[in-house]
């Protein structure tokens, strides 16, 4: 299954197989920051009051960046001839961007395996989001005259 469009124009998205991949990074990146929360706050010594490890901010965190991307990942795919490659370089930037904001936590006298744990998160997020973008709402290829 290709993600790639070989004939070099724009493609279109399933909006049905977009829900499902939206549906799926949702759980599986909450279930992975759930699991990274007790593995840094057990294993790390991480503060319990870390606000990235309570629920209460992390799930609309990360709704909103998943939901983010999916756009991205739609529009993407609307206008640019290769999409899957210009997503990647947006998630790149993206935990390149996340990675920066977490020196400012580091600077904020957080513990230092807590933005770890932070930082792992935010890969695991990408990388997940980007395979269930890219795989399970890949392109369609729109029909040349």
């Amino acid at each position: 299954m290709s993600t790639e469009s070989s004939t070099g124009t724009p493609g279109r998205v399933r909006p049905l197989r977009l829900l499902v991949a939206l549906a799926l990074s949702l759980v599986v990146i909450s279930a992975s920051n759930y699991l990274l929360t007790v593995i840094g706050t057990a294993i790390f010594s991480a503060p319990d009051d870390f606000c990235a490890f309570q629920l209460r901010y992390s799930v609309p965190m990360t709704l909103e960046w998943v939901a983010l991307a999916t756009i991205v990942w739609g529009v993407l795919v609307h206008y640019t001839t290769r999409p899957a490659w210009w997503f990647y370089q947006v998630t790149r930037v993206f935990v390149v961007v996340a990675w920066a904001a977490s020196l400012f936590t580091l600077a904020t006298w957080r513990s230092v395996l807590g933005v770890v744990t932070l930082d792992i998160m935010v890969v695991v997020g990408a990388t997940v989001t980007y395979l269930a973008l890219t795989r399970i709402a890949p392109t369609n290829q729109l029909a040349t005259a």
